[in-house]
């Protein structure tokens, strides 16, 4: 049957997560909610016509099952449903997208809204000291597009060096089409060179259409600090140095897997999709994978049927979480929950994520305007350009090498990101607002972040019910290279600190309220240990905790049980050096490929 298209109106109000009940804005109730009704009321941002429709009810079974619908799970099901002969259903434990969500500028405005955020955190231990034993705080999407709603958006792919270490069937040269088969990039021949870029696929990469003023001076500053400054972070002839980095972005908008790769049923009617459906189980039986169970809206236990395949796309912290209540685990663990064994495997016991410093700082020359007001509503409205359609600092990026490496590999093991001058809110509204009494001067801070720590951690289940979440150990630091790695990255921090630009035009400093219980020299090795400690950058680049080699053949099947997949960052055995969304999306393509492939001889 063919659905009718829906209607393709503009409406001011709708169901979902409102802006309003952001943690991050502190502007007017007023301002904000006359900011979401005209976002909704903007075609080209709401797109109505290409909306995600989900169903209230699920068919008792369909060909394929896929769990989550993040990077990888949004590439998953809308790849397989291209093939009309495959019903696809992709089961999403939250809801749809936040029309708040389009605006890159307001990337950070949903960490820690329950609505969309796992709100996942760390068992405590010697690091995040600053969260008062509460562990690091690992933001996770609970919502259609996955974390990709919650990223900064940056588009890179690793290193040719990082796949040595996936096997032979996952080298950068068999890798590389399926980068591709992803990447649309609209900065070809203008910025970034054709030989190591693709302009065909669907998802469109290129730089934000906004570059705060302040971000060209930090980059002055690099440059007087004797470290290089590139165009292209994904050029093998470059892969050191400082750029404003391609992302997942067009027309001022945020583009994730899921606005690109799923369709609504009139158009894709052999897709159903649906969301607040929270799987918890896989059903195994004489080791073959043939449905899952899940909690609907209500809490209620439902059952949907596989005739050929699952494919967990829930995320590294998620899908391992649901393999252990199948039966999918190390035994003992397993055992000690009286969960029955089915496969005796090392599930989240390879918790890798890169680790870091965040280094918080004041600039005391500048004056203290917030980006957003009137004039940059109106901008972004009008022009989609302005404050709203990038994300500050962040998009500036850069990739050195530390003491510790290899520079014949060509594979820089330390990142840094920037932070600061987003589209946040004014108090008022008025363009050019005076300086708000007892704020002096503007914060920023930066990440100084290992890519290649040594330090290897693991998850494990706390209870049998499913409801009751794992616990985290990323065993941070716990390896002494690691702690070195950092100190060479908070050291070439300080390196662009005492740059002219930065100490003469904008007065940088320590903010004076940093990590006040460091009380050892400034940038002493004393000092450094303790704040890397105290404001550790946990990073939310988790992988391996269902990996290939471990968890998994090179098809991304579970090893022994017939009919189910793990197709995520789980699945990846080491982390890349470098954002790692686009290498989940190359992972997702892979994994289709695999799948395609195998039932080739049933179409």
């Amino acid at each position: 049957m063919i659905l009718a298209p829906q209607s393709c109106s503009c409406p001011l109000t709708e169901t979902g997560v409102s802006l309003v009940n952001s943690t991050v804005c502190n502007a007017a109730v007023l301002f904000m909610a006359l900011l979401e009704a005209y976002l909704r009321g903007r075609c080209d941002i709401a797109t109505p016509c290409s909306k995600i429709d989900p169903v209230d009810k699920v068919d008792e079974a369909y060909d394929f099952i896929v769990v989550g619908s993040g990077s990888a799970g949004s590439i998953v099901a809308g790849r397989m449903s291209e093939i009309e002969h495959f019903k696809v259903l992709l089961l999403e434990a939250g809801g749809v997208e936040p029309i708040g969500a389009r605006p890159p500028g307001f990337y950070r405005n949903f960490w820690q809204n329950q609505d969309i955020d796992w709100l996942y955190r760390t068992a405590p231990g010697n690091y995040c000291l600053d969260q008062k034993e509460k562990g690091c705080f690992w933001p996770r999407g609970k919502v259609i597009g996955g974390s990709s709603v919650l990223n900064g958006m940056m588009y890179h792919r690793g290193h040719a060096a990082d796949y040595t270490a996936w096997g032979k069937e996952w080298s950068w040269e068999h890798n590389l089409p399926f980068f591709y088969m992803t990447e649309g990039n609209r900065q070809v021949g203008t910025l970034v060179d054709s030989h190591y870029h693709s302009e065909t696929g669907p998802m469109p990469v290129q730089q934000f259409n906004y570059q705060p003023p302040f971000l060209y001076d930090m980059m002055q500053a690099i440059r007087e600090a004797g470290l290089p400054v590139i165009q292209d972070m994904n050029d093998p002839n470059t892969p050191e140095g400082f750029c404003i980095a391609q992302a997942f972005t067009e027309n001022g908008q945020r583009y994730t897997t899921a606005r690109v790769f799923l369709k609504p049923r009139f158009v894709r009617p052999n897709l159903h999709v649906k969301t607040n459906a929270h799987v918890f189980k896989v059903l195994i039986e004489d080791n073959h994978a043939y449905g899952v169970q899940y909690y609907d809206e209500k809490g209620n236990i439902k059952t949907v049927y596989a005739t050929k395949e699952v494919i967990l796309s829930a995320g590294s912290l998620s899908s391992p979480h649901i393999l252990f209540h199948s039966g999918i685990g190390p035994r003992g663990m397993l055992e000690g929950y009286g969960i029955p064994v089915i496969a005796d495997l090392p599930v989240g016991q390879n918790l890798r994520n890169h680790l870091g410093v965040t280094l918080e700082l004041l600039m005391t020359k500048y004056d203290q305007k917030r980006c957003l007001d009137w004039s940059a509503l109106v901008q972004y409205l009008l022009n989609r350009d302005g404050p709203m359609s990038a994300t500050g600092l962040t998009q500036l990026s850069g990739l050195l090498y530390s003491s510790l490496a290899d520079r014949s590999h060509n594979q820089p093991d330390l990142q840094f990101f920037f932070n600061g001058f987003y589209a946040e809110c004014s108090q008022t509204g008025k363009v050019g607002e005076p300086e708000v009494i007892g704020q002096k001067g503007v914060n920023i801070s930066i990440n100084a972040v290992a890519l290649q720590p040594r330090s290897v951690g693991y998850m494990v289940l706390t209870s049998s019910d499913p409801k009751v979440r794992p616990v985290f150990y990323p065993q941070y630091f716990s390896h002494p290279d690691d702690m070195l790695l950092v100190k060479d990255a908070a050291n070439y921090v300080h390196r662009i600190l005492k740059s002219h630009t930065l100490r003469h035009k904008y007065g940088i400093k320590l903010h004076p309220g940093f990590a006040k219980q460091c009380t050892a020299a400034e940038w002493s090795e004393e000092w450094l240990e303790c704040v890397a400690r105290v404001a550790t950058d946990p990073q939310n680049h988790q992988v391996g905790t269902a990996a290939m080699g471990l968890v998994l053949d090179h098809t991304l099947a579970v090893y022994n049980i017939k009919g189910l997949r793990v197709i995520d960052a789980s699945a990846i055995p080491k982390q890349p050096t470098g954002n790692p969304q686009g290498v989940i999306m190359m992972v997702a393509e892979r994994g289709v490929d695999f799948i395609k492939k195998y039932w080739a001889s049933y179409l």
